[in-house]
């Protein structure tokens, strides 16, 4: 009976003891989801994740195995599982481009599993070393996670612009100057024997990874520099491009007050003419562009001037055009600004217009200026959709320059604290936009 109550209070001390080793674990295992919750927050700084929940969470998930995947050198399931993983998460739920796709992937994978590498290897040794293999297993998952912060920290410190992205020949760049510190990572632990004394390499291994984790922050601060290159370069072509639009307003307003200044004489032309001379004379002024008609929309002048030509280009493509305008006064924009803004708008709806038959081309559009705030709505049918969520693909082909036109847009919209909001649904492309009136002195417009 004794014997039997000895064996049935072990029995049930050890029951006692694995629930407290269990309960005494949580916390740790707290740690690793929290790594992964940091490594998905520090390359969602990057891309844009798609917003489905399984798309969410396969990411999360993908970065817990990368995070917490144990790395021995020598060891190819665990790596090669793990980037693969990774890469193919990355791929599957996140927007933007292949190369875009594919260098953050081997950018965070590499770096995360050198780390990885480092810690499993270099730092476990160290710690068996000196004889500390509890303190090592206890700190395990709490150096991961200080690892995932400190690697979101850095990211943080140089976030790019929330509409960061890089053109592909500067994607296809990145990449190439991610390739050497991947294969670094990869020759560190797949090309080794899996019984080599770690003892005998530490050093230089401890070296070759934190080269490795190194590179990630010069891939970073390089990427920044590129990123804010091309916004520069951005920039310039797009004050170039509403200046362009600007003076060739001016030209055409030239044009049409020179003929009316011009009307008296030609007028006494044509009292001069006999019958025939005058009707061919005066066929010549009416299909002159300069001499049609002159439309007064509203109260602005530069509005009503972009208007005008951009409904005799329609009239021309066959496009009807349906506006109402309810603007009473002179806008306190600046004229390069705004006539950036409408010409760059009515172009795009005008391009969409082109690829539907004729009896399909319409563009509706809707503006007022009231209660502080001047509001444009633009509507026509389209045939494509979008392939950037933000700056639909021209079918132009000077697409360089020609892609500018509503970034161009944004651009000049954010200058006056207003935002655009474009939409694609049921055949049809909806812009909208609005920008505060209040704060700018209309005393002295553009």
């Amino acid at each position: 009976m004794f014997v039997q109550y000895r064996k049935n209070a072990c029995g049930m001390r050890g029951v006692i003891m694995n629930l407290w080793e269990y309960i005494w674990q949580l916390p740790l295992i707290a740690f690793g989801i929290a790594a992964a919750i940091f490594v998905y927050f520090a390359l969602s700084l990057f891309i844009q994740v798609k917003k489905k929940w399984w798309a969410k969470g396969f990411l999360l998930i993908s970065c817990w195995f990368t995070s917490m995947m144990i790395i021995f050198t020598g060891d190819m399931v665990n790596l090669s599982f793990s980037i693969c993983l990774f890469l193919i998460a990355i791929w599957t739920t996140c927007e933007g481009s292949g190369f875009k796709k594919i260098t953050l992937g081997l950018m965070f994978s590499s770096t995360v599993s050198a780390f990885n590498g480092f810690y499993d290897n270099c730092v476990g040794f160290l710690f068996h070393f000196l004889g500390k293999d509890t303190l090592y297993n206890n700190m395990y998952l709490i150096g991961r996670f200080f690892f995932a912060v400190i690697l979101y920290l850095i990211i943080r410190l140089q976030k790019p612009k929330q509409d960061f992205e890089l053109s592909p020949s500067l994607w296809r760049l990145l990449l190439w100057l991610a390739l050497p510190p991947f294969g670094i990572m990869i020759a560190l632990i797949l090309l080794r024997s899996p019984y080599i004394n770690i003892g005998g390499t530490v050093l230089a291994d401890s070296a070759l990874f934190l080269m490795v984790m190194l590179s990630f922050t010069i891939l970073l601060r390089a990427l920044i520099v590129l990123e804010n290159y091309q916004r520069l370069e951005w920039e310039n072509a797009l004050a170039m491009q509403k200046q362009r639009y600007y003076e060739t307003m001016e030209q055409q307003q030239f044009e049409i007050r020179r003929l009316r200044h011009d009307l008296s004489n030609h007028l006494q032309i044509l009292l001069a003419l006999p019958g025939q001379q005058k009707d061919d004379y005066l066929k010549g002024l009416l299909e002159n562009p300069s001499f049609g008609r002159i439309l007064t929309w509203c109260g602005d002048a530069t509005f009503n001037a972009v208007l005008t030509v951009k409904e005799e280009l329609m009239r021309q493509n066959g496009i009807r055009f349906v506006a109402k305008v309810d603007i009473p006064d002179e806008l306190p924009f600046e004229k390069a600004d705004l006539c950036a803004i409408l010409a760059n708008a009515l172009d795009n709806a005008v391009e969409g217009c082109l690829e539907l038959a004729e009896d399909l081309r319409e563009i509706h559009l809707n503006a007022a200026d009231g209660k502080g705030v001047l509001a444009v709505s633009i509507t026509n049918p389209c045939k494509n959709a979008a392939n950037h969520p933000f700056f639909p693909k021209t079918t132009k082909k000077d697409a360089k320059n020609h892609g500018l036109g509503l970034r161009s847009i944004q651009e000049t919209v954010k200058k006056y604290d207003g935002n655009m909001e474009i939409e694609q649904k049921e055949g049809n492309f909806h812009l909208f936009l609005y920008m505060p009136t209040h704060s700018c002195s209309r005393s002295s417009p553009g």
